[in-house]
């Protein structure tokens, strides 16, 4: 009797100790799958170092301190950056967007091009014309295509002067984007809900920026 309770026990233990083991592995690994999973949603958009202003929103593109920034022999690829909001529209509908305008080299900085759906390609530009690559949702909020064949009007209010509640309009800076066939998901909200990519160049003229960036990525 004694000799069958004792083999009961160490069975009961080594059952034990095995679904514990096995509890254990199963939330470490699915962990990892998350830390991965993670960190490919954010390497995908964002950089792995983003530097920005301490005051103010901006800062002058040639600060001797961002200039020994891209000087380091650590880093491989810098990208200046304006971001601010401003209202899009297209056709009948409108939102809220964040225009980020991003040097060329954006796609060496981020592995964006592994989250472009559509018939296009990665472009911000060409010739006189500028490019606007939508988050997904975005899109669908203003009822494009992954490309859409009409100007995308944009409006960012005006730095200076009075605000003249006759002509509101004058209030504000106008430009358009048409797109170069392509939209991204991220699967963040943030993201994919609000973003609009478009150059530097764009941005600057839009936000009234000459020589000035937001960060530097």
């Amino acid at each position: 009797f004694r000799s069958n309770a004792i083999n009961v026990i160490s069975i009961i233990s080594v059952m034990g100790v095995a679904v514990a083991t096995m509890a254990l592995v199963i939330v470490l690994s699915v962990f990892n799958g998350f830390h991965d999973l993670v960190a490919s949603f954010f390497t995908n958009f964002d950089p792995q170092l983003k530097v920005v202003p301490v005051e103010g929103k901006t800062a002058p593109a040639d600060d001797p301190i961002l200039t020994k920034i891209r000087q380091l022999p650590q880093v491989a690829v810098a990208t200046e950056c304006v971001e601010d909001q401003a209202l899009a529209m297209y056709q009948d509908k409108q939102a809220m967007v964040v225009i980020k305008g991003v040097d060329d080299n954006f796609e060496q900085l981020t592995h964006i091009k592994e989250i472009l759906y559509g018939d296009g390609e990665f472009s911000l530009h060409a010739a006189n014309l500028q490019y606007g690559i939508l988050g997904i949702r975005l899109a669908n909020t203003l009822g494009t295509s992954a490309n859409f064949n009409e100007y995308m009007r944009i409006y960012a209010p005006q730095r200076d002067g009075q605000f003249d509640i006759m002509n509101p309009q004058s209030g504000f800076v106008v430009d358009s984007l048409l797109s170069p066939g392509v939209v991204f998901a991220v699967n963040q909200s943030k993201y994919d809900r609000n973003y609009i990519l478009t150059s530097v160049t764009f941005a600057r003229l839009l936000f009234d920026q000459d020589g000035m960036l937001s960060s530097l990525e």
